[in-house]
């Protein structure tokens, strides 16, 4: 079934750095002037109404890090390659977290997302509120004249809004007579990894989701390079590990001789057979799509953003980052489908099929405890897997966020994606406010281990006494020593960055 998620209910609206219950407000008629003292991305100086005239523009209310605003970007790319320069996407940094308010904040989403079009930062959500927004993502269209065609909230497909883009252009100028826009993409080092997402350790090999370079990297305990697994150029190919190809893959599970890997943007789960060298899709048709019940047939499944994955009990547990749930795939009967969330939105607790959840995305196992931190909601919850009670052990809600530490129930996170079990004590990565945070199980207490780390994206246990954790930002991977929290960067031995480089972003992307 077919519907449309944003990050919070529209009813919702930011207002003064406040969250309040609001009326739908007016909407502009025509575009607005871009305020004066924004940060602008990706082109040479500020954008102005001027610049825009005769084209068609697709104005993007997104904040870094919302899984449904990350779903457009595709999108966007496929609008860019059908409409040429007749069209102008222009992203609008709206930010939901104190990180995505700075430069630094917004640099980030674009590297590891390899974004080229416009961008601008607005702290203050001042074109969010003279647009009347009130949900992340929607999209403004504007016509070639300056005015308002339609507003979309949620996510759309190309269907949806190249027939309104196609009708706006009617009577605009052909491409031939419009001036060139200042474009100037930002340029980034990626190194022998763009922003690892993924991490798993197994008793002889350490696996890491080269993210941004669409393979998987194999090292041993030292960090001798062992495999690399993918030609590096975002794709579906099954096969020999030299030719098999991966869309944006984040999180990796050993098990039983194999490294299982959730392929993100390729919406499947993909298994390597680590003695033949092969890779095969176990689960996932390629579509991404809603599909909230029901128990299917693996390879037929549409999967929606498969961030992580941890073996339990025999069964493959999968964080759906863009449905909010949790999946299971039985390897016995081959099918997967929704195991823990109702599909909505948020923070609430209780039996597996009331629970709600929020872009779950790291997973960690230990005993029969299944432990997952939801992004969007700054949390860390814990499903006991025998009888599927979710509790949250560490968050408030969708827009409570922060550093603080302490006590469990007092601590606060921000934007956390990685989770990891040793040693009697839960490890966040814990992204946007680039730390390593420590919950102890035992007291319950909230500490930082390591802080000034670049993004942190994904992080696992070496061994009882270091950690292994992906910068995303700093394209590599760090050893953090225990206890003493000493970040020293771990090398790998023999890697370099791929010989063919997919630099287009819509091959990224699509």
């Amino acid at each position: 079934m077919k519907r449309f998620l944003v990050t919070a209910f529209a009813a919702l609206v930011i207002a003064g750095g406040l969250l309040t219950m609001g009326l739908p407000r007016a909407r502009a008629a025509r575009a607005i002037a871009f305020p004066n003292g924004l940060a602008w991305f990706n082109v040479a100086r500020p954008l102005t109404l001027d610049d825009l005239k005769g084209r068609a523009v697709l104005l993007d209310f997104f904040t870094p890090g919302c899984i449904n605003c990350i779903h457009m970007l595709p999108v966007e790319e496929q609008l860019k390659q059908h409409f040429g320069t007749r069209l102008a996407v222009i992203g609008i940094d709206s930010p939901k977290f104190e990180a995505s308010k700075t430069k630094q904040g917004l640099e980030s989403f674009i590297q590891r997302y390899d974004l080229r079009h416009p961008i601008v930062l607005d702290p203050t959500m001042s074109l969010w509120n003279a647009y009347g927004v009130q949900a992340w993502p929607t999209l403004v269209l504007l016509g070639p004249d300056g005015s308002l065609k339609q507003q979309f909230i949620g996510e759309q497909s190309f269907e949806q809004l190249a027939g309104p883009i196609h009708a706006a252009l009617a009577d605009a100028p052909a491409a031939s007579k419009l001036p060139k826009l200042p474009l100037r993409p930002l340029a980034f080092q990626s190194g022998a990894l763009a922003t690892p997402g993924g991490i798993a350790v197994s008793p002889s090999l350490v696996g890491i989701a080269d993210t941004g370079h669409n393979r998987i990297v194999l090292a041993d305990h030292t960090g001798k390079l062992v495999a690399v697994i993918g030609t590096g150029c975002p794709g579906d190919a099954d096969g020999d590990v030299t030719h098999a190809e991966f869309n944006r893959p984040h999180g990796l599970a050993f098990h039983d001789g194999a490294l299982y890997v959730a392929d993100t943007d390729g919406q499947t789960i993909r298994r390597i057979d680590l003695a033949k060298h092969t890779v095969t899709t176990i689960a996932g048709n390629g579509q991404r799509g809603f599909a909230i019940a029901g128990d299917f047939p693996a390879r037929a499944a549409t999967l929606n953003s498969p961030w992580d994955i941890a073996w339990a009990g025999g069964k493959l547990y999968v964080s759906m980052a863009g449905d909010h749930q949790i999946w299971r795939y039985d390897p016995a009967k081959d099918t997967i489908g929704p195991w823990a969330g109702s599909g909505e939105e948020g923070l609430v607790d209780g039996s597996r099929s009331d629970a709600q959840f929020a872009q779950p995305s790291g997973l960690s196992t230990h005993g029969d405890t299944l432990y997952d931190v939801d992004p969007e909601s700054s949390s860390v919850r814990a499903i006991s897997l025998p009888d599927g009670k979710v509790a949250t052990l560490v968050g408030h809600g969708l827009f409570d966020f922060g550093m603080h530490n302490g006590a469990a129930g007092h601590a606060l996170l921000q934007h956390a994606e990685g989770i990891a079990w040793d040693d009697g004590s839960l490890y966040i990565a814990d992204t946007f406010n680039n730390a390593l945070r420590k919950l102890d199980l035992a007291n319950h207490q909230v500490s930082t281990v390591a802080a000034l780390l670049d993004r942190p994206l994904a992080v696992a246990a070496l061994s009882p006494d270091v950690l292994l954790v992906a910068e995303g930002d700093s394209n590599r991977i760090d050893a953090v020593h225990l206890p003493d929290g000493k970040v020293t960067p771990w090398k790998i031995a023999g890697l370099k960055t791929p010989a063919s480089i997919c630099t287009s972003p819509s091959e990224r992307l699509l």
